[in-house]
């Protein structure tokens, strides 16, 4: 059979089609392994295409047996929009991700199946039925995964290739916080790669630098700290960042860091959440924002940089807590910070209250981009709310602030890759933020 796979534009983030050919584009990307991992899972005796709408044009005169497309809930109107002329044309439409997963029945309306959850079984039995003539309009998943049986993703089938690349070592999260859609689509069991093939696929990988695509690095210490010597042992020789829980890395031994650094550890990434612990109490995630300083002091002394999230819009917040951020962040000396604002994605925990409060907004999907306010805040206004992200999104993202942070990173670090990452994730984010909120 003939497949193609689509990753569908992105109109909001740091890097979207817009920014098609610019250096961001070329530095970032959109290293998402979802459809190559797929691809790889694909028996040889079927041809694969995979298509990212962020570099290329839809030709849709080319026909297919099948068209699979990845989907969030804001790509959803372009997705459910591609699908539609796909199947006016009489090919079959397949679709999956955090969205159809969330709201099956709305995505059937569009497709002539739909992939609940994760896909490595569902998708061999998909190809089987269909080749069948005998397509399924739902598959979910029911049996849990050999990790082992993996296979390494298909970087030969993505025609763009950013400098930043992608993996993923483990599976899961046992945390269940609210606001969360990994919690809606993985099980809380974590599930982990062994690390010899990790380490294998890693070296095979065209990327000098590349994300570790785990909802956290620092869920298995053990498991990590193995991971980071087979890296060391067998040269991987490459520059990497990776999700870290705040209160995990407040606490590892110093051997924990040593080994993250030497193993090629440019970055962590970090979701302090809020600064306000009676914010973090009410998302149901185990952060202490009396650890933050000590979290961050450490990982900097390793010369490993931080790059923090933090989200407004929680029960909890009020109109001060924009300028007692900004307060807390210049204290701590964060690298680099994305600023989001509260998006209760359906299929989560926060969606369900939210609307049985009856404070969802609007359910226009493409509005759901951590940007936009979709709900009502329950100690301001959606105004409020906007224009506070708005104004510490600024003043962050000022020249003098990201000159200032820089010559920092430089002292910190020691190391041009690292250095030269920091720095251009922050004029990055100023232009993300910019367009997006529209700052002058």
């Amino acid at each position: 059979m003939k497949i193609l796979l689509i990753f569908p534009k992105i109109e909001h983030g740091v890097t979207t089609h817009k920014d098609k050919g610019s250096w961001g584009s070329i530095i970032f990307g959109y290293p998402s392994i979802t459809l190559p991992h797929l691809a790889a899972l694909t028996p040889k005796k079927h041809s694969v295409k995979i298509l990212n709408e962020n570099y290329e044009d839809i030709d849709y005169g080319e026909e297919y047996d099948l068209v699979g497309i990845t989907c969030l809930t804001m790509t959803a109107p372009r997705v459910y929009e591609i699908a539609d002329e796909y199947r006016k044309r009489g090919m079959k439409v397949v679709l999956g991700g955090y969205h159809p997963s969330a709201l099956p029945k709305e995505a059937k309306e569009h497709a002539d199946s739909i992939i609940l959850g994760e896909a490595e079984i569902s998708w061999l039995s998909l190809l089987k039925d269909l080749e069948k003539g005998k397509l399924k309009p739902f598959y979910e998943q029911k049996e849990n995964i050999d990790m082992a049986s993996l296979p390494e993703i298909r970087w030969d089938l993505v025609h763009h290739k950013p400098i930043l690349g992608g993996i993923q070592t483990t599976r899961g999260c046992p945390y269940n916080c609210e606001f969360c859609a990994i919690s809606s689509f993985f099980d809380r069991t974590v599930k982990q790669r062994p690390i010899e093939n990790v380490v294998k696929e890693m070296k095979h990988m065209p990327h000098r630098l590349f994300i570790i695509h785990d909802p956290s690095l620092t869920i298995n210490l053990r498991y990590t700290r193995s991971l980071f010597k087979e890296m060391i042992e067998k040269k991987v020789n490459k520059g990497w960042i990776a999700n870290g829980n705040v209160n995990a890395l407040a606490r590892v031994d110093e051997k924990f860091l040593e080994l993250a650094r030497k193993s090629g550890c440019l970055e962590w990434f970090v979701g302090f959440e809020s600064i306000s612990q009676e914010s973090l109490n009410g998302t149901k995630k185990p952060n202490k924002a009396k650890d933050f300083h000590r979290m961050v002091k450490r990982v900097r002394k390793h010369g490993m940089g931080i790059q923090g999230g933090i989200i407004f819009g929680f029960d909890q917040d009020t109109p001060d807590i924009f300028d007692s951020t900004l307060d807390a962040l210049y204290e701590l000396g964060i690298d680099v910070m994305e600023f989001n604002i509260l998006t209760p994605y359906p299929g989560t925990k926060l969606f369900e209250r939210l609307e049985r409060e009856n404070r969802i907004l609007t359910k226009d999907w493409s509005r759901y981009n951590q940007v936009d306010v979709v709900f009502q805040p329950k100690n301001m206004s959606p105004k409020e709310l906007l224009d506070g992200t708005k104004k510490v999104a600024k003043e962050f993202y000022s020249m003098p602030k990201i000159l200032r942070r820089g010559f920092g990173v430089i002292k910190m670090s020691k190391k041009l890759s690292s250095s030269l990452l920091l720095s251009g994730t922050n004029f990055a984010f100023r232009k993300y933020y910019r367009r997006d909120f529209t700052l002058n």
